[in-house]
């Protein structure tokens, strides 16, 4: 299981309300490497991938092709990367 831990940030739906659910997290550099290799951890040992935080737990079984997308953003005033993994499950 990987625990994520770190500062608390917007949050929307619920993860026991069967909609979408999104939390932010706010971590030290420690912590997003702690998770991730925890992450990939999960996925490469195969079968379930859980995540929990405060109050819940959310898990799947990934199917392959996981999709890992990757978006910067460049302009005069600042720099950003972001990745998205998304971890599907097939019915």
């Amino acid at each position: 299981m990987v625990g994520i831990n770190g500062r608390l940030g917007k949050s929307k739906g619920s993860p026991t309300g069967g909609e979408k659910f999104e939390q932010e997290f706010y971590m030290t550099a420690g912590e997003v490497a702690s998770t991730l290799r925890s992450l990939a951890d999960e996925i490469e040992g195969g079968g379930r991938v859980e995540a929990s935080s405060e109050g819940w737990t959310l898990a799947v079984s990934p199917a392959e092709p996981i999709k890992l997308e990757v978006q910067y953003k460049h302009d005069p005033a600042r720099r950003e990367l972001e990745f998205q993994l998304k971890l599907k499950e097939n019915p």
